[in-house]
């Protein structure tokens, strides 16, 4: 079978679509081997969790899909979301009035300070790691391959060694809170201070093709319940963490039936709450109302701010309405032609997440207690066993001709974008491609507009004629991926911002 490469393709048999391109790659080596839509998301995500750790990593906090099982035409949610420590409080972060000048998530986000950003960085921002029960859910679920097929991608990558510049500037940019640990110091800045890496060095991590191999042969269970769930646990706990051997081994995904709703007559399937695609879908129950504009009418983006703001103000409930962070997300999505589709957004949350690596795994865990508002008493505090909300929104659309798995990265901006992906694909008949590479705005209040450097400057212009201040920041979202089957032809075709392959 011939492998099909490029930021658009369409297939006969199956196709990955994600970022970095390795990922995509992976996802494809799982369908030449025979394997189905799930065993590629699966493959793609432990890839992309170790060619872009700074993203997710193995040690990520959340997996969270919608699958459109083919043979039974079923849908379902997989809602791998981190829970908080059984020792959780709400008051368990010290808080206080925003630091002049910060501009961390706490002050972004939830417009306070919190004493050394302790839900950020360190042991009790970690809650339970979900990435790799998601992904070994997934598989186990629907897919058909063996488990160390899943994980031999990943596993090949981490012993070729990964060029150094792909972190470099991540590191560098986290380098205060990194340096904090001596454990995440050794592994993220090898030699340092004496003999450092250089960005034209390849990074070895021996500690995590151990740990990828004792995965391989003892299943994904022992992240939890085995070797290295003890280590992890006991780890955090030893550093003056919450999380425990018990928190480990009580986690499981939950796997029900997706959040759903429709829009014009299609289906759109996402996550179960609190994960974001509830606000994506009530966003547009809203916009439904709206005539079907093209977005070279003003009036388009007039209405869809209108409408993001009080989704958002609905959204965050008795939450500031402050910035959005930058997130180191990630999707990726799936399908081949016998109707499987997967619609997979993963986190490792900020850069590197808790920026804190278990000694001896080669894994930074993430910081999942950061997706909780520090401040007690409100209805997004932390509690014991509580899933914090999250802005993960993939998408599952079911229409006539077309089944459509999409979803993006980005922290807050995912619920804005992912409302407009799902427009463009139902509204203009748009592919995944072309969904992912149009214009973009973001907003919480309406007050401003974020927009897309590739917007139209007549449109500007217009929005401001109209009263809307506009910003334009490095990017509204990041990278958008999606997946297709084209049920006339049975055909696959997968692309997004980075990069899609198939067979």
């Amino acid at each position: 079978m011939n492998r099909r490469e490029g930021v658009e393709i369409v297939c006969e048999n199956g196709a990955v679509a994600a970022g970095p391109v390795e990922a995509a790659r992976a996802g494809a080596v799982a369908l030449e081997k025979g394997g189905n839509a799930f065993d590629a998301a699966a493959a793609a995500c432990l890839a992309a969790a170790v060619t872009e750790p700074q993203a997710v990593d193995i040690g990520g906090y959340v997996f969270a899909a919608v699958v459109l099982d083919g043979a039974s035409g079923r849908t379902w949610s997989i809602d791998a979301n981190t829970i908080a420590p059984a020792a959780a409080t709400p008051d368990m972060f010290r808080t206080e009035p925003m630091r002049p000048g910060a501009r961390g998530i706490n002050e972004r986000e939830y417009g306070c300070s919190v004493v050394g950003d302790a839900n950020v960085y360190g042991p009790l921002a970690v809650g339970v790691p979900g990435f790799v029960a998601g992904v070994g859910t997934l598989w186990e679920r629907w897919g058909g391959l063996e488990w160390a097929e899943i994980v031999a991608p990943a596993k090949d990558l981490v012993e070729e060694g990964l060029p150094y510049s792909r972190v470099i500037k991540d590191v560098e940019f986290k380098a205060e809170p990194i340096a904090r640990y001596p454990s995440t110091a050794a592994f993220l800045m090898p030699g340092a201070p004496d003999h450092p890496l250089a960005a034209d060095d390849l990074w070895r991590r021996p500690d995590l093709a151990c740990t990828l191999g004792r995965l391989a042969e003892t299943g994904w269970r022992d992240f939890y319940t085995g070797e290295i769930g003890r280590h992890i646990a006991d780890f955090v706990t030893s550093q003056g963490g919450i999380l425990t051997r018990a928190d480990m081994a009580a986690f499981a995904p939950r796997i029900t039936d997706p959040h759903q709703g429709t829009y014009r007559g299609v289906e759109v399937r996402t996550t179960i709450p609190p994960n974001g695609g509830f606000s994506v879908l009530e966003a547009l129950a809203e916009l439904e109302h709206e005539p079907v504009r093209p977005d070279t009418d003003p009036a388009y983006w007039d209405s869809l701010a209108k409408v993001l703001a009080p989704t958002w103000t609905k959204r965050l409930a008795d939450s500031p309405l402050h910035g959005a962070s930058p997130h180191g997300t990630m999707h990726v999505a799936a399908a081949d032609k016998q109707g499987n589709l997967v619609s997979a957004t993963i986190s490792q949350g900020g850069l590197f997440g808790a920026c804190l690596a278990v000694p001896g795994t080669g894994i930074v865990l993430g910081h999942g207690m950061c997706r909780f508002d520090p401040r007690p008493g409100l209805s997004n505090s932390p509690g014991p066993g509580k899933r914090p909300l999250t802005n993960v929104s993939p998408l599952l659309l079911r229409m006539p001709e077309r089944d459509v798995a999409i979803g993006v990265r980005g922290g807050r901006r995912i619920v804005s974008v992912a409302v407009q992906l799902a427009q463009r694909i139902i509204d203009d008949g748009a592919s995944v491609h072309r969904a992912a590479v149009s214009p973009r705005m973001h907003t919480l209040t309406g007050e401003p507009l974020e927009i897309s450097d590739n917007f139209n400057p007549a449109i500007r212009e217009s929005l401001e004629h109209r009263g809307y201040r506009l910003v334009v920041p490095d990017e509204v979202a990041g990278s958008a991926h999606g997946a297709e089957l084209l049920r006339p032809s049975r055909q696959v075709r997968a692309g997004g911002n980075i990069w899609a392959a198939g067979i």
